[in-house]
Protein backbone atom coordinates (compact mmCIF):
# COMPACT_ATOMS: atom_id res chain seq x y z
CA UNK A 1 0.00 0.00 0.00
CA UNK A 2 1.39 3.45 -1.23
CA UNK A 3 1.13 6.76 1.20
CA UNK A 4 -1.67 7.98 -0.79
CA UNK A 5 -3.78 4.80 -0.11
CA UNK A 6 -2.54 4.70 3.48
CA UNK A 7 -4.16 8.35 3.75
CA UNK A 8 -7.22 7.74 2.08
CA UNK A 9 -7.84 4.63 4.62
CA UNK A 10 -6.85 6.97 7.55
CA UNK A 11 -9.54 9.51 6.40
CA UNK A 12 -12.13 6.76 5.82
CA UNK A 13 -11.28 5.53 9.39
CA UNK A 14 -11.66 9.13 11.29
CA UNK A 15 -15.21 9.55 8.99
CA UNK A 16 -16.51 6.09 10.71
CA UNK A 17 -15.26 7.52 14.22
CA UNK A 18 -17.01 10.38 13.52
CA UNK A 19 -20.15 9.38 12.53
CA UNK A 20 -20.10 6.68 15.38
CA UNK A 21 -19.70 9.71 17.87
CA UNK A 22 -22.70 11.38 16.10
CA UNK A 23 -24.93 8.72 16.45
CA UNK A 24 -23.67 7.13 19.60
CA UNK A 25 -25.73 10.14 21.88
CA UNK A 26 -29.24 8.94 19.79
CA UNK A 27 -28.54 5.09 20.07
CA UNK A 28 -27.59 5.43 23.56
CA UNK A 29 -30.67 7.32 24.20
CA UNK A 30 -32.72 5.12 22.17
CA UNK A 31 -31.92 2.87 24.98
CA UNK A 32 -32.71 4.99 27.74
CA UNK A 33 -36.08 4.90 30.03
CA UNK A 34 -37.92 7.97 29.90
CA UNK A 35 -37.27 10.20 33.17
CA UNK A 36 -40.39 10.18 35.84
CA UNK A 37 -41.88 13.37 35.73
CA UNK A 38 -43.56 14.39 38.73
CA UNK A 39 -45.10 12.40 41.56
CA UNK A 40 -45.82 8.86 40.93
CA UNK A 41 -47.61 5.79 42.26
CA UNK A 42 -46.12 3.83 44.81
CA UNK A 43 -46.29 -0.11 44.62
CA UNK A 44 -49.96 -0.52 46.59
CA UNK A 45 -51.59 2.35 43.99
CA UNK A 46 -50.23 0.17 40.97
CA UNK A 47 -52.30 -3.12 42.50
CA UNK A 48 -54.87 -0.93 43.31
CA UNK A 49 -55.62 0.37 39.63
CA UNK A 50 -55.69 -3.27 38.61
CA UNK A 51 -57.98 -4.08 40.00
CA UNK A 52 -60.07 -1.82 37.94
CA UNK A 53 -63.31 -2.05 39.82
CA UNK A 54 -63.99 -2.92 43.45
CA UNK A 55 -67.21 -4.75 45.35
CA UNK A 56 -68.69 -3.58 48.07
CA UNK A 57 -70.81 -5.05 50.83
CA UNK A 58 -72.70 -2.46 53.58
CA UNK A 59 -74.23 -5.00 55.31
CA UNK A 60 -75.47 -4.80 59.11
CA UNK A 61 -78.03 -3.33 61.47
CA UNK A 62 -79.06 -0.67 59.51
CA UNK A 63 -79.95 -3.48 56.93
CA UNK A 64 -82.15 -5.08 59.87
CA UNK A 65 -83.70 -1.78 61.11
CA UNK A 66 -84.59 -0.56 57.12
CA UNK A 67 -82.70 3.12 57.36
CA UNK A 68 -79.21 3.87 56.07
CA UNK A 69 -78.26 5.98 58.61
CA UNK A 70 -78.70 4.06 62.01
CA UNK A 71 -78.48 6.57 65.57
CA UNK A 72 -76.75 3.81 67.23
CA UNK A 73 -79.61 2.49 69.48
CA UNK A 74 -80.90 -0.47 67.64
CA UNK A 75 -80.67 -3.75 69.88
CA UNK A 76 -78.34 -5.69 68.73
CA UNK A 77 -81.22 -8.55 68.78
CA UNK A 78 -82.73 -7.34 65.29
CA UNK A 79 -79.93 -8.59 63.60
CA UNK A 80 -80.24 -12.09 62.44
CA UNK A 81 -80.16 -13.30 58.63
CA UNK A 82 -81.61 -16.28 58.13
CA UNK A 83 -79.34 -17.70 55.61
CA UNK A 84 -76.15 -16.05 55.24
CA UNK A 85 -73.71 -16.96 52.65
CA UNK A 86 -70.94 -15.11 51.88
CA UNK A 87 -69.58 -17.54 49.34
CA UNK A 88 -72.70 -16.31 47.43
CA UNK A 89 -71.51 -12.72 47.39
CA UNK A 90 -68.45 -14.11 45.96
CA UNK A 91 -69.83 -16.06 43.55
CA UNK A 92 -71.77 -12.86 42.01
CA UNK A 93 -68.41 -10.97 42.01
CA UNK A 94 -66.55 -14.28 40.20
CA UNK A 95 -68.97 -14.07 37.74
CA UNK A 96 -68.87 -10.25 37.71
CA UNK A 97 -65.24 -10.45 36.96
CA UNK A 98 -64.30 -8.46 40.38
CA UNK A 99 -61.69 -9.33 42.15
CA UNK A 100 -61.38 -7.34 45.25
CA UNK A 101 -64.20 -6.17 47.83
CA UNK A 102 -64.56 -4.23 50.89
CA UNK A 103 -66.82 -5.27 54.09
CA UNK A 104 -68.63 -3.18 56.19
CA UNK A 105 -67.42 -4.58 59.31
CA UNK A 106 -69.02 -1.40 61.30
CA UNK A 107 -71.18 1.78 59.78
CA UNK A 108 -71.29 4.71 61.53
CA UNK A 109 -74.33 2.69 63.65
CA UNK A 110 -71.37 1.03 65.77
CA UNK A 111 -72.47 -2.00 65.52
CA UNK A 112 -69.80 -4.57 64.83
CA UNK A 113 -69.89 -7.82 62.60
CA UNK A 114 -67.41 -9.33 64.30
CA UNK A 115 -67.33 -10.71 68.21
CA UNK A 116 -64.80 -8.01 69.03
CA UNK A 117 -63.52 -7.91 72.81
CA UNK A 118 -63.94 -4.23 72.98
CA UNK A 119 -67.83 -3.79 72.69
CA UNK A 120 -71.20 -5.29 73.58
CA UNK A 121 -72.57 -3.90 70.85
CA UNK A 122 -71.85 -6.80 68.00
CA UNK A 123 -72.81 -9.56 66.60
CA UNK A 124 -71.96 -11.70 69.76
CA UNK A 125 -75.04 -10.50 71.37
CA UNK A 126 -77.47 -11.13 68.44
CA UNK A 127 -79.58 -13.82 68.07
CA UNK A 128 -77.95 -15.41 64.84
CA UNK A 129 -75.83 -18.60 65.62
CA UNK A 130 -76.69 -17.91 69.45
CA UNK A 131 -74.22 -14.96 69.24
CA UNK A 132 -71.31 -17.22 67.72
CA UNK A 133 -71.33 -16.05 64.80
CA UNK A 134 -68.67 -14.26 62.78
CA UNK A 135 -69.36 -12.00 59.50
CA UNK A 136 -65.99 -10.52 59.06
CA UNK A 137 -64.42 -14.24 59.11
CA UNK A 138 -67.38 -15.71 56.87
CA UNK A 139 -66.45 -12.88 54.52
CA UNK A 140 -62.33 -12.88 54.68
CA UNK A 141 -62.99 -17.27 54.32
CA UNK A 142 -65.19 -16.86 51.25
CA UNK A 143 -62.93 -14.38 49.31
CA UNK A 144 -59.81 -16.91 50.54
CA UNK A 145 -61.60 -19.79 48.76
CA UNK A 146 -62.55 -17.91 45.96
CA UNK A 147 -59.42 -16.23 45.03
CA UNK A 148 -60.77 -12.37 46.38
CA UNK A 149 -58.54 -9.91 47.86
CA UNK A 150 -60.27 -8.69 51.20
CA UNK A 151 -60.62 -5.25 52.61
CA UNK A 152 -62.35 -3.94 55.40
CA UNK A 153 -64.39 -0.24 56.18
CA UNK A 154 -64.44 -0.03 59.94
CA UNK A 155 -66.12 3.59 60.16
CA UNK A 156 -64.44 6.40 62.20
CA UNK A 157 -67.63 7.85 62.87
CA UNK A 158 -69.49 6.05 65.59
CA UNK A 159 -72.97 7.09 67.06
CA UNK A 160 -73.40 4.19 69.50
CA UNK A 161 -69.97 5.11 72.08
CA UNK A 162 -70.51 7.77 73.95
CA UNK A 163 -66.37 8.00 73.86
CA UNK A 164 -66.53 8.86 69.73
CA UNK A 165 -64.21 11.90 69.58
CA UNK A 166 -61.95 11.54 72.57
CA UNK A 167 -58.62 9.52 73.13
CA UNK A 168 -60.67 6.74 74.63
CA UNK A 169 -62.21 6.49 71.52
CA UNK A 170 -58.75 6.57 69.86
CA UNK A 171 -57.82 3.43 71.74
CA UNK A 172 -61.27 1.64 71.25
CA UNK A 173 -60.75 2.02 67.60
CA UNK A 174 -56.78 1.41 67.35
CA UNK A 175 -58.04 -1.67 69.05
CA UNK A 176 -60.87 -2.96 66.66
CA UNK A 177 -58.55 -2.35 63.96
CA UNK A 178 -55.66 -4.17 65.44
CA UNK A 179 -58.24 -7.81 65.58
CA UNK A 180 -59.35 -7.02 62.28
CA UNK A 181 -55.49 -6.39 60.97
CA UNK A 182 -54.33 -9.48 62.94
CA UNK A 183 -56.75 -12.11 63.09
CA UNK A 184 -58.68 -12.28 59.50
CA UNK A 185 -55.73 -13.18 56.59
CA UNK A 186 -54.41 -10.29 54.20
CA UNK A 187 -56.67 -6.91 54.08
CA UNK A 188 -55.90 -4.91 50.84
CA UNK A 189 -57.78 -1.87 52.17
CA UNK A 190 -58.77 -0.25 54.75
CA UNK A 191 -62.02 2.72 54.23
CA UNK A 192 -61.83 5.22 56.19
CA UNK A 193 -64.66 7.01 55.63
CA UNK A 194 -64.82 11.36 56.35
CA UNK A 195 -68.71 11.07 56.69
CA UNK A 196 -69.55 12.61 60.13
CA UNK A 197 -66.31 11.99 61.23
CA UNK A 198 -65.14 15.19 61.78
CA UNK A 199 -64.06 14.91 65.53
CA UNK A 200 -61.33 12.19 64.52
CA UNK A 201 -58.24 14.13 64.73
CA UNK A 202 -54.99 14.21 62.73
CA UNK A 203 -53.52 12.44 65.72
CA UNK A 204 -55.99 10.00 65.98
CA UNK A 205 -55.13 8.79 62.56
CA UNK A 206 -51.05 8.97 62.89
CA UNK A 207 -51.73 5.85 65.09
CA UNK A 208 -53.83 4.36 63.37
CA UNK A 209 -51.95 4.41 60.05
CA UNK A 210 -48.99 3.37 62.13
CA UNK A 211 -51.16 0.42 62.90
CA UNK A 212 -52.25 -0.53 59.34
CA UNK A 213 -48.60 -0.12 57.69
CA UNK A 214 -47.21 -2.66 60.61
CA UNK A 215 -49.67 -5.43 60.85
CA UNK A 216 -50.77 -4.82 56.75
CA UNK A 217 -47.97 -3.46 54.86
CA UNK A 218 -50.08 -3.88 51.48
CA UNK A 219 -52.67 -2.26 52.56
CA UNK A 220 -54.57 0.57 50.55
CA UNK A 221 -55.71 3.33 52.37
CA UNK A 222 -58.92 4.98 51.32
CA UNK A 223 -58.08 8.94 52.87
CA UNK A 224 -60.55 11.58 53.67
CA UNK A 225 -60.37 14.65 55.63
CA UNK A 226 -57.64 13.87 58.76
CA UNK A 227 -56.58 10.80 57.16
CA UNK A 228 -55.41 12.93 54.42
CA UNK A 229 -51.45 12.31 54.87
CA UNK A 230 -52.00 8.59 54.46
CA UNK A 231 -53.85 8.30 51.24
CA UNK A 232 -53.73 6.33 48.77
CA UNK A 233 -56.78 6.94 46.95
CA UNK A 234 -59.18 9.99 47.43
CA UNK A 235 -63.20 10.29 47.56
CA UNK A 236 -64.17 12.25 44.23
CA UNK A 237 -66.75 14.41 45.39
CA UNK A 238 -69.59 12.49 44.85
CA UNK A 239 -71.57 9.47 45.40
CA UNK A 240 -73.31 8.60 41.93
CA UNK A 241 -70.35 7.58 40.05
CA UNK A 242 -68.79 10.27 38.01
CA UNK A 243 -65.00 11.06 37.73
CA UNK A 244 -64.75 14.11 35.96
CA UNK A 245 -63.44 15.13 32.88
CA UNK A 246 -59.93 15.77 33.36
CA UNK A 247 -59.35 13.68 35.86
CA UNK A 248 -56.14 13.84 37.15
CA UNK A 249 -54.47 10.92 40.10
CA UNK A 250 -52.67 14.26 40.81
CA UNK A 251 -53.60 16.57 43.68
CA UNK A 252 -52.76 19.09 46.81
CA UNK A 253 -53.41 17.38 50.14
CA UNK A 254 -55.55 20.23 51.18
CA UNK A 255 -58.04 19.34 48.84
CA UNK A 256 -58.62 16.17 50.36
CA UNK A 257 -58.19 17.97 54.34
CA UNK A 258 -60.53 20.32 53.32
CA UNK A 259 -62.53 18.35 51.26
CA UNK A 260 -66.01 20.58 51.42
CA UNK A 261 -64.21 23.38 49.93
CA UNK A 262 -62.53 21.32 47.39
CA UNK A 263 -65.40 19.28 45.75
CA UNK A 264 -64.02 20.30 41.88
CA UNK A 265 -60.57 19.49 43.01
CA UNK A 266 -62.08 15.78 44.25
CA UNK A 267 -63.59 15.46 41.29
CA UNK A 268 -61.14 16.55 38.58
CA UNK A 269 -57.55 15.99 40.85
CA UNK A 270 -54.91 18.86 39.88
CA UNK A 271 -52.35 18.82 37.38
CA UNK A 272 -49.69 20.18 39.70
CA UNK A 273 -50.70 18.33 42.49
CA UNK A 274 -47.99 17.59 44.98
CA UNK A 275 -49.55 14.30 46.01
CA UNK A 276 -50.17 11.37 43.91
CA UNK A 277 -54.11 9.65 45.21
CA UNK A 278 -55.82 8.61 42.74
CA UNK A 279 -59.74 8.89 42.51
CA UNK A 280 -61.74 5.57 43.95
CA UNK A 281 -65.08 5.91 42.91
CA UNK A 282 -67.92 4.93 45.21
CA UNK A 283 -71.09 4.13 44.33
CA UNK A 284 -74.18 1.52 44.99
CA UNK A 285 -76.17 -0.77 42.16
CA UNK A 286 -79.26 0.66 44.52
CA UNK A 287 -80.58 3.64 45.54
CA UNK A 288 -79.61 3.09 48.83
CA UNK A 289 -76.13 1.48 50.18
CA UNK A 290 -77.93 -0.74 52.34
CA UNK A 291 -80.70 -3.32 50.87
CA UNK A 292 -84.49 -1.99 50.66
CA UNK A 293 -87.02 -4.28 49.46
CA UNK A 294 -88.74 -1.60 48.29
CA UNK A 295 -85.83 -0.98 45.83
CA UNK A 296 -85.79 -3.94 44.03
CA UNK A 297 -87.29 -2.50 41.14
CA UNK A 298 -84.64 0.16 41.02
CA UNK A 299 -81.79 -1.66 40.40
CA UNK A 300 -79.43 0.08 37.89
CA UNK A 301 -79.53 -1.10 34.29
CA UNK A 302 -76.40 -2.45 32.40
CA UNK A 303 -77.14 0.54 30.11
CA UNK A 304 -76.28 2.82 33.24
CA UNK A 305 -73.60 0.43 35.19
CA UNK A 306 -71.87 0.53 31.77
CA UNK A 307 -71.96 4.00 31.41
CA UNK A 308 -70.39 4.51 35.02
CA UNK A 309 -67.57 2.19 33.91
CA UNK A 310 -66.79 4.71 31.53
CA UNK A 311 -67.08 7.26 33.72
CA UNK A 312 -65.03 5.62 36.35
CA UNK A 313 -62.26 3.03 35.42
CA UNK A 314 -62.62 5.05 31.69
CA UNK A 315 -61.44 8.20 33.58
CA UNK A 316 -58.58 6.90 35.47
CA UNK A 317 -60.00 6.17 38.77
CA UNK A 318 -61.40 2.69 40.03
CA UNK A 319 -64.99 1.58 40.56
CA UNK A 320 -66.33 0.76 43.80
CA UNK A 321 -69.96 -0.55 43.24
CA UNK A 322 -72.02 -1.53 46.20
CA UNK A 323 -74.09 -4.92 46.25
CA UNK A 324 -76.15 -4.96 49.51
CA UNK A 325 -77.07 -7.94 50.94
CA UNK A 326 -80.72 -8.80 51.54
CA UNK A 327 -82.06 -9.69 55.06
CA UNK A 328 -81.43 -13.10 53.95
CA UNK A 329 -77.63 -12.23 53.93
CA UNK A 330 -77.61 -12.85 50.41
CA UNK A 331 -76.97 -10.96 47.45
CA UNK A 332 -80.78 -10.34 45.08
CA UNK A 333 -80.43 -12.28 41.27
CA UNK A 334 -81.24 -9.12 39.81
CA UNK A 335 -78.01 -7.33 41.38
CA UNK A 336 -75.77 -10.93 40.05
CA UNK A 337 -77.78 -10.55 36.78
CA UNK A 338 -76.54 -6.96 35.87
CA UNK A 339 -73.18 -7.50 37.33
CA UNK A 340 -72.60 -10.23 35.60
CA UNK A 341 -74.04 -8.62 32.13
CA UNK A 342 -71.50 -5.74 32.58
CA UNK A 343 -68.74 -7.81 32.62
CA UNK A 344 -69.79 -9.75 29.70
CA UNK A 345 -70.12 -6.15 27.46
CA UNK A 346 -66.50 -5.30 28.97
CA UNK A 347 -65.20 -8.06 27.85
CA UNK A 348 -66.97 -8.21 24.66
CA UNK A 349 -66.02 -5.14 23.78
CA UNK A 350 -62.06 -5.53 24.52
CA UNK A 351 -61.04 -8.70 23.22
CA UNK A 352 -60.41 -7.87 20.21
CA UNK A 353 -58.51 -4.61 19.33
CA UNK A 354 -59.50 -3.65 16.08
CA UNK A 355 -55.83 -1.59 15.54
CA UNK A 356 -53.75 -4.45 16.55
CA UNK A 357 -51.60 -5.33 13.51
CA UNK A 358 -51.58 -1.50 12.01
CA UNK A 359 -49.05 -0.37 10.45
CA UNK A 360 -47.91 2.83 12.94
CA UNK A 361 -46.30 6.03 12.15
CA UNK A 362 -44.80 9.07 14.39
CA UNK A 363 -43.33 12.37 14.10
CA UNK A 364 -40.85 12.08 17.35
CA UNK A 365 -39.67 8.12 18.16
CA UNK A 366 -37.31 7.68 20.98
CA UNK A 367 -36.12 4.99 18.94
CA UNK A 368 -34.39 1.38 20.00
CA UNK A 369 -37.47 -0.70 22.09
CA UNK A 370 -39.86 2.19 22.48
CA UNK A 371 -41.55 1.66 18.99
CA UNK A 372 -44.90 2.60 18.17
CA UNK A 373 -46.06 -1.29 17.74
CA UNK A 374 -45.74 -1.51 21.43
CA UNK A 375 -48.60 0.46 21.81
CA UNK A 376 -50.94 -2.45 20.07
CA UNK A 377 -48.97 -5.73 21.15
CA UNK A 378 -51.40 -6.33 24.31
CA UNK A 379 -48.29 -5.89 26.32
CA UNK A 380 -48.15 -3.77 29.48
CA UNK A 381 -44.72 -3.89 29.77
CA UNK A 382 -43.75 -2.63 26.66
CA UNK A 383 -44.88 1.31 25.91
CA UNK A 384 -43.84 3.87 23.13
CA UNK A 385 -41.90 6.97 24.01
CA UNK A 386 -40.62 9.96 22.20
CA UNK A 387 -37.48 11.64 22.26
CA UNK A 388 -37.16 13.63 25.46
CA UNK A 389 -37.22 16.75 23.98
CA UNK A 390 -40.79 15.69 21.87
CA UNK A 391 -43.97 16.71 24.26
CA UNK A 392 -46.19 16.71 20.99
CA UNK A 393 -46.47 13.92 18.34
CA UNK A 394 -49.34 12.98 15.37
CA UNK A 395 -48.79 9.22 15.56
CA UNK A 396 -51.14 7.42 12.71
CA UNK A 397 -52.75 3.74 12.16
CA UNK A 398 -53.04 2.71 9.22
CA UNK A 399 -55.65 -0.54 9.80
CA UNK A 400 -55.17 -2.09 6.27
CA UNK A 401 -58.80 -1.74 5.04
CA UNK A 402 -61.75 -0.04 6.67
CA UNK A 403 -63.20 -1.53 10.31
CA UNK A 404 -65.91 0.23 12.19
CA UNK A 405 -65.37 1.11 15.79
CA UNK A 406 -67.39 3.12 18.21
CA UNK A 407 -64.53 3.22 21.35
CA UNK A 408 -61.29 3.79 22.08
CA UNK A 409 -58.55 3.45 24.73
CA UNK A 410 -55.41 4.92 25.99
CA UNK A 411 -53.40 4.19 28.70
CA UNK A 412 -49.67 5.90 30.09
CA UNK A 413 -47.45 4.58 31.68
CA UNK A 414 -48.13 5.95 36.01
CA UNK A 415 -45.19 4.12 37.16
CA UNK A 416 -43.48 7.55 34.87
CA UNK A 417 -45.83 9.92 36.40
CA UNK A 418 -48.94 12.43 34.59
CA UNK A 419 -46.93 12.99 31.07
CA UNK A 420 -49.78 13.77 28.28
CA UNK A 421 -52.16 16.90 28.78
CA UNK A 422 -53.51 17.65 25.38
CA UNK A 423 -54.50 14.90 23.19
CA UNK A 424 -57.08 14.08 20.04
CA UNK A 425 -58.29 11.20 17.62
CA UNK A 426 -59.51 11.55 14.27
CA UNK A 427 -60.60 9.08 11.61
CA UNK A 428 -59.86 9.06 7.79
CA UNK A 429 -61.45 6.58 4.30
CA UNK A 430 -58.87 7.59 2.36
CA UNK A 431 -56.07 9.21 4.38
CA UNK A 432 -56.14 12.22 3.29
CA UNK A 433 -59.24 13.95 5.03
CA UNK A 434 -59.57 13.76 8.36
CA UNK A 435 -62.95 13.48 10.46
CA UNK A 436 -62.38 14.76 14.00
CA UNK A 437 -64.02 11.98 16.86
CA UNK A 438 -65.77 14.96 18.79
CA UNK A 439 -65.95 12.86 22.14
CA UNK A 440 -61.69 12.21 21.50
CA UNK A 441 -61.21 15.88 20.81
CA UNK A 442 -59.53 18.62 23.78
CA UNK A 443 -59.18 15.71 25.85
CA UNK A 444 -56.23 16.39 28.55
CA UNK A 445 -56.12 13.40 30.81
CA UNK A 446 -54.51 10.07 30.11
CA UNK A 447 -53.36 8.10 33.06
CA UNK A 448 -53.84 4.55 33.66
CA UNK A 449 -56.57 4.22 31.53
CA UNK A 450 -59.08 6.96 29.20
CA UNK A 451 -61.87 5.54 27.71
CA UNK A 452 -64.38 7.09 25.16
CA UNK A 453 -67.09 6.08 23.24
CA UNK A 454 -69.62 7.67 20.75
CA UNK A 455 -71.24 6.90 17.41
CA UNK A 456 -70.12 4.24 15.33
CA UNK A 457 -67.48 5.34 12.84
CA UNK A 458 -65.70 3.43 9.87
CA UNK A 459 -62.02 4.21 8.81
CA UNK A 460 -59.08 3.09 7.44
CA UNK A 461 -56.67 5.29 9.44
CA UNK A 462 -56.86 7.08 12.70
CA UNK A 463 -54.61 9.32 13.87
CA UNK A 464 -53.75 9.77 17.69
CA UNK A 465 -52.53 13.82 18.14
CA UNK A 466 -50.83 14.48 21.75
CA UNK A 467 -51.04 18.32 21.27
CA UNK A 468 -49.12 18.94 24.50
CA UNK A 469 -47.32 17.38 27.59
CA UNK A 470 -45.45 17.92 30.90
CA UNK A 471 -42.66 15.32 29.06
CA UNK A 472 -42.35 13.28 26.49
CA UNK A 473 -44.71 10.64 25.57
CA UNK A 474 -45.22 7.43 27.34
CA UNK A 475 -48.13 5.33 26.06
CA UNK A 476 -48.61 1.74 26.09
CA UNK A 477 -51.86 1.18 24.30
CA UNK A 478 -53.85 2.59 22.43
CA UNK A 479 -56.80 0.91 21.41
CA UNK A 480 -60.18 0.77 18.96
CA UNK A 481 -63.30 -1.23 19.54
CA UNK A 482 -66.76 -1.99 18.55
CA UNK A 483 -69.36 -2.35 21.49
CA UNK A 484 -71.86 -5.43 21.42
CA UNK A 485 -75.73 -4.65 21.58
CA UNK A 486 -76.73 -3.97 25.17
CA UNK A 487 -79.37 -6.07 26.15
Amino acid sequence: MNLKQVITQIKKQIGLIAIACILMPAVAHAQTAPIPVGPVPNSRQIEWYHREIIAFFHFGMNTFANVNEGDGSASPQLFNPTALNCNQWTGVLKGAGIKTAIFVAKHADGFCNWPTAHTNYSVKNSPWKDGKGDVVREFTDACKAAGIKAAIYLGPHDRHDSRYGTPDYSDYYANQLSELLRNYGPIWEIWWDGAGADQIKSAFYDRWADTVRKLQPNCVVFGTKNSYRYADCRWMGNESGLSGDPCWSTINPVSILEEAAHITQLNHGELDGTAYVPAEVDVSIRPSWFYHEEEDAHVKSVAALWDLYFNSVGHNSVLLLNFPPDKRGLIPAIDSLRADSLRRLIDGTFKNNLAAGATIKSLHPRGGKYKPVNMVDNNESTYYATSDNATSDTITFSLGKKKTFDVLMLQEVIELGHRTTGWSVDYSSDGKNWTPIPEATGKQTIGYKWLVKFKPVTASKVRLKIISGKACLAIHTFGIYKQPSIR
